[in-house]
């Protein structure tokens, strides 16, 4: 047997547990193949190397181990050792480990590898595998089948070698290793400088085979079982909805377990509609589950409602404003590419990204060729000032603005469309969200309600809008430090238009952990600014101290019912029905106020500390426009 020791980056290895190794491994060389390991660790590991001669160390200092697993890997298949054991060097074995490893290996020669699981079966293996995150603390792996797989994706800095086991699953069984051979494993924690790039790639990667699997490219699948499994989850998923109605649920993991397994393996069997629904009644009673995100994200991504193409003479246009996310850009504009609706254009503004993002898109771009999609570059303007050139760069008759970290289904734009012509009054139409990342969710999932728009921001930036009322309503603001779009929908209701809301999530709103170039900070600034320009809706009798409670009480932009102006809003409600008589009685309320055209600054005299604030948010100083 070869042995290859690793550890996660910025780990700690103990010594006791390299020399439990030499002494477990026989007289076999161990390999130590590890990036941004402690210096301590490095210090210790080159100690033994030297006192032992056993101890070969392919080291990093950048934080990607994978190419140094991958040159370990490679030297695994040199050598005339049919398996090969990765393991983690913080656990400790028991000393049959290694042989009880070997045997059943040996007793299971279709399978390609072991990892420390339950007896199951190769199905229930995988599906485990597909549902959660896995970093196996010991890997026994069949060099024979390895040499068409031994090659890691280096893109992937943390989670290359479950992807590799999850790649060999595809056309091998893997091997259940009994856990107790482990006697102490560390719980695995990423460090929270990789906290987003552990959550990408690991969404990533599950993704893509979860695809794969209901794609059926698992060529080895017993169908007999694949059956039986799912009558298993269908009964089971009923009794957990039985539990839910009564307002519990005994076991989170279970429900999680067994609703991921049965929408898996709907979707393998071709009930997608039934899929559908039982994840949409899940999420509108229990939230924050990432799993089950990550099945229902296939679900909208890849079963359109309807079959394409279909085509219409309203064009949307699609802004995409980049700024230092282009390694997401692709997965935006594909979400675009495959829509069922077909007359659209995209236009990507780079907003003076401060990474490669810029020559990202263009690359895209051109590997598309499409002449439905166009480039454009500035110097940063901020987001209003980037989407409204956008909006000014295109023609549809209507518009929307997609974040590059963001997507939409594939049904989004003839479904918005189709709502639009149906309802004249409409301005925007609000897409039902799965929020997803960091956080997992449904978001703006309700319909229209005029006081929400004031309380709070009703709908996404993604909404996409009638061009008509744009050119009544106005672009988005660019003097604001943020929240742009709350304040663009409350000119909307202003002018007497309003919104309809999807029945079917048609839209994807990456949360993430923490954004390229952004450091978070309150949202102090942009209510004091939004407040300002509408402030017919908003208390203005408040003693500062109360005023700078009513902004503190939440987090995100939104107020408390404390802080609305009750009476206002009960006269804009009773004429909301009858446009015209609406408008009257807007314009009546807005004289009673003093004009601003420019908005109130939190704490500052300054009318460019919004500059100020930008930069601190973004990392990076916005120009002023002419439009300001």
């Amino acid at each position: 047997m070869h042995f290859i020791i690793t550890a996660p980056p910025k780990a700690y290895i103990p010594e006791p547990r390299i020399r439990e190794l030499l002494d477990l491994s026989g007289q076999a060389k161990l390999t130590v193949a590890a990036a941004q390991i402690s210096a301590r660790s490095v210090s210790m590991l080159e100690k033994i190397a030297e006192e032992t001669g056993r101890l070969k160390l392919i080291l990093s200092e950048k934080g990607n181990a994978t190419p140094c697993i991958e040159a370990a890997l490679k030297e695994a298949l040199d050598s005339e050792a049919e398996l090969t054991a990765i393991i983690d060097g913080r656990i400790a074995l028991t000393a049959k480990a290694i042989p009880t490893a070997m045997r059943i290996m040996q007793d299971n020669e279709n399978c390609s590898f072991g990892i420390p699981s339950a007896p199951l079966s190769a199905l229930e293996m995988v599906l485990n595998m597909l549902q959660e995150p896995y970093y196996p603390p010991l890997i026994i792996l069949r060099n024979k089948q390895l040499e068409s797989s031994c090659e890691l994706r280096e893109n992937l800095h943390l989670f290359a070698l479950p992807e590799m086991l999850l790649r060999l699953s595809t056309t091998t069984l893997p091997a259940p290793l009994p856990p107790e051979i482990i006697t102490s494993a560390p719980e695995h924690r990423q460090n929270p400088e990789d906290e987003q790039r552990a959550m990408d790639e690991e969404n990533f990667v599950l993704e893509e085979y979860q695809k794969h699997f209901f794609n059926r490219a698992f060529k080895w699948l017993p169908i007999k079982e694949v059956t039986a499994e799912l009558s298993l989850r269908i009964n089971k998923v009923v009794q957990l909805f039985e539990q839910l109605k009564g307002g519990r649920i005994e076991s989170i993991e279970e429900y999680d377990r067994s609703l991921f397994r049965y929408s898996l393996l709907a979707l393998f069997s071709g009930e997608v509609d039934s899929a559908r629904q039982m994840l949409d009644t899940s999420f509108s009673v229990v939230g924050e589950r990432p799993a089950l995100m990550r099945i229902y994200k296939q679900l909208v991504m890849n079963f359109p409602l309807e079959k394409g193409p279909i085509g219409g003479p309203g064009k949307v246009s699609i802004v995409i404003p980049l700024f230092n996310q282009g390694h997401y850009l692709e997965e935006a504009v594909i979400s675009i590419v495959n829509q069922t609706y077909t007359n659209w254009e995209i236009c990507i503004i780079n907003d003076g990204s401060t990474d490669n993002s810029y020559e990202v898109a263009k690359e895209l771009v051109e590997r598309l060729a499409d002449k439905r999609i166009t480039l454009l570059t500035h110097q940063n303007r901020g987001k209003g000032g980037t989407r409204n050139r956008g909006i000014r760069e295109t023609d549809g008759e209507f518009v929307t603005t997609l974040d590059s970290d963001d997507m939409i289904t594939p049904d989004y734009l003839a479904t918005a469309v189709r709502m639009m012509k149906e309802n004249p009054r409409v301005g925007w139409v609000t897409p039902k969200t799965l929020v997803f990342g960091k956080d997992n969710h449904i978001a703006w999932g309700d319909e229209f309600n005029f006081l929400e728009t004031i309380r709070a921001c009703p709908s996404p930036s993604s909404s996409i809008v009638r061009r008509a009322a744009l050119e009544e309503v106005g672009l988005f603001r660019e003097d604001l430090t943020d929240r742009e779009d709350a304040e663009f929908w409350l000119r909307f209701i202003e002018k007497g238009w309003t919104s309809v809301t999807t029945k079917e999530p048609l839209f994807l709103y990456r949360h993430a952990c923490c954004r390229p170039g952004i450091t978070n900070i309150f949202n102090m600034s942009s209510k004091e600014e939004i407040t300002s320009l509408h402030p017919w809706w908003f208390r203005q009798d408040l003693a500062p101290d109360l005023k700078e409670r009513a902004f503190m009480e939440f987090p995100v932009y939104r107020f408390s019912d404390w802080f609305i102006n009750w009476e206002n809003v009960k006269k804009a409600v009773d004429a909301f029905n009858d446009r015209d008589e609406y408008l009257e009685v807007i314009e009546k309320m807005k004289s009673e106020y003093p004009q601003r055209d420019k908005p109130s600054r939190w704490q500052s005299d300054d009318d460019d500390s919004y500059l100020d604030a930008r930069e601190k948010l973004f990392g990076v100083r916005s120009i002023k426009t002419e439009e300001e």
